[in-house]
């Protein structure tokens, strides 16, 4: 039981700070700078996957494939999150997706 607490509470932490940091403060921006643009989105996934960069080659030592099909699905997730916040305009939404990807990934 006790894990699954901590599970949990790791979920959401990560969840919380990558997407006020990411889909919050850095897509809201760039959204502030040119609204509506797919770059912007794009740029969002690009950051969300290229910040797990250092832990995927140092940590967890990742061979390329393995490495390109994380960085792949990191940044695609960063993009439909950043998509699901500047549509309904708050974090809400992307904060509980991020938080099931992490539990899917993580149980």
């Amino acid at each position: 039981m006790k894990w699954e607490v901590n599970l949990i509470g790791v979920a959401l932490a990560t969840a919380v700070t990558e997407e006020l940091t990411f889909s919050g403060f850095i897509a809201g921006y760039l959204e502030k700078i040119q609204k509506g643009k797919w770059v912007n989105l794009l740029i969002v996934g690009l950051m969300v996957a290229v910040i797990r960069l250092p832990i995927l080659l140092f940590v967890y030592e990742l061979g390329v494939g393995d490495l390109i099909g994380v960085v792949l699905f990191s940044g695609a997730s960063g993009v439909i999150n950043a998509w699901i916040r500047i549509e309904t305009g708050n974090t809400t939404g992307s904060i509980l997706a991020r938080m099931g990807m992490n539990l899917a990934v993580l149980g």
